[in-house]
């Protein structure tokens, strides 16, 4: 059996199967940048070091059993639990949450992976969605004409004011919308439609406050506050982040996860559809250069 040491907490540690490195790796334990190399005492490739990226290693890669296996090893690392509380803790979880229903949400909503684009993209159905309410009924009174004449009147001084400003308090308006939805309805219309959940480490709804919280958090280090480069600077390290390290930096002081729902064919589907239908019939104004949450 294939198996493989890793650094972490300037330390090596292994051997262990791949699998278990898998199983690092969703804990957190490891990201995508961490040194791993393979056991191999037959052989000199052993000192050879790579990122534990560069295997590759998915999810598809193990079959259910094995994921459920995995599940029941990290159970059996909790020195507070024991074999005759299991199952009242499972009782307990299936009385929560529907019994029955909590397997097929898990069946569900079971993918932990970053998934950075279609976060991209939700936010980005919300962010256009927000603009066209906002500065449509502004804008319908204008003709093309009557724009390019404004425009035309403006000192780069204005100019400049108005790229600053209107971002601003663009954003600003943003964070205060996605708190009020997710408070209430505990998603917004992109993150649904593409399958996406903010949770609580607990994999509780996140209470307004909370949700105000990361939102902020989002409208500051994620968009650098809506600032033309800024923010695009801002949004370049969220991906690294997301593709690295599997989260960003707001979720991870807020200890907050991310579900999505499980990225097979009807799901890539659905995304297609509602990404390709929005852009047909938008009118926005706005040229989406968001973030990644």
């Amino acid at each position: 059996m294939e198996t493989w040491y890793y650094w972490a907490d300037n330390q090596e540690f292994g051997p262990v199967t791949k699998l278990e490195l898998y199983k690092l790796f969703k804990a957190n334990v490891i990201a995508g940048y961490s040194f791993v190399r393979p056991h191999a005492p037959q052989t000199q490739d052993s000192d050879t070091w790579l990122a534990y990226k560069e295997l590759k290693i998915r999810r598809s890669d193990f079959t259910w059993d094995e994921l459920n296996g995995a599940n029941l090893d990290d159970s059996e690392l909790n020195d507070e639990a024991s074999s005759e509380d299991a199952p009242k803790q499972s009782t307990a979880s299936e009385t929560a949450s529907g019994g029955q229903d909590n397997n097929h949400r898990k069946g569900i909503w079971n993918d932990l992976s970053p998934h950075p684009w279609r976060r991209y993209f939700a936010r980005w159905v919300d962010i256009s969605i927000y603009a066209n309410l906002i500065f449509s009924p502004a804008m319908a009174r204008f003709t093309p004409n009557d724009l390019n004449q404004y425009m035309q009147q403006l000192s780069i001084i204005d100019l400049v004011a108005i790229l600053i400003v209107i971002p601003v308090l663009f954003f600003s308006s943003v964070a205060i919308i996605n708190t009020v939805l997710t408070g209430i309805f505990g998603t917004t219309i992109g993150k649904y439609l593409l399958g996406i959940k903010v949770l609580s480490k607990d994999g509780l709804r996140l209470s307004m406050k909370q949700t105000a919280k990361r939102e902020t958090l989002v409208y500051v280090k994620g968009f650098a506050l809506g600032l033309p480069v800024l923010s695009l600077i801002t949004q370049m390290y969220g991906y690294f982040d997301l593709t690295m390290d599997k989260t960003t930096s707001w979720d991870k002081s807020l200890n907050t996860t991310i579900d999505h729902r499980e990225n097979n064919g009807l799901q890539f589907w659905i995304s297609l559809i509602v990404i390709g239908v929005y852009l047909y019939f938008s009118q926005s104004p706005y040229s989406p250069y968001i973030a990644w949450l």
